[in-house]
């Protein structure tokens, strides 16, 4: 598995990115051979990636996966299954259902989602 600054990026990029952005990094990615993974699909539900001076934002979603000819509901069982290796063939993982990163305001207001590092929204630009 290589950065390919989408899904995985070195945790030090991550953090650089997200203050370019207004975001103040929670400093919980998941690590992966010491790549900080950043599809949200290699999360739990609710787990907050990134807060803002009155949102956040945080995994929300279902996953199914088709690799190999089989189909997978969690990266977990994927990675349990086919292991690590799995990862270097990722660009053969097909997501049929994937997670969204979902920015929220102070009052848990939805404001945008998102999937890859390419369309991390600025924090200014929704006021939270």
């Amino acid at each position: 598995m290589k950065p390919d600054l989408l899904n995985f990026i070195h945790e030090n990029a991550l953090q650089i990115m997200l203050d370019l952005k207004g975001w103040t990094y929670s400093k919980n990615a998941v690590l992966l051979n010491g790549i900080a993974v950043v599809k949200p699909d290699f999360y739990a539900n609710n787990h907050i990636l990134a807060t803002g001076r009155k949102g956040y934002i945080y995994a929300c979603g279902e996953t199914r996966i088709d690799y190999a000819g089989k189909e997978y509901s969690s990266t977990e069982d994927l990675l349990s299954e086919c292991g690590t290796e799995a990862l270097d063939d990722f660009s053969n993982w097909k997501f049929l259902i994937e997670k969204e990163w979902v920015v929220t305001d102070g009052s848990d207001h939805f404001l945008i989602s998102f999937s890859t590092l390419d369309k991390l929204p600025k924090r200014t630009t929704f006021r939270c």
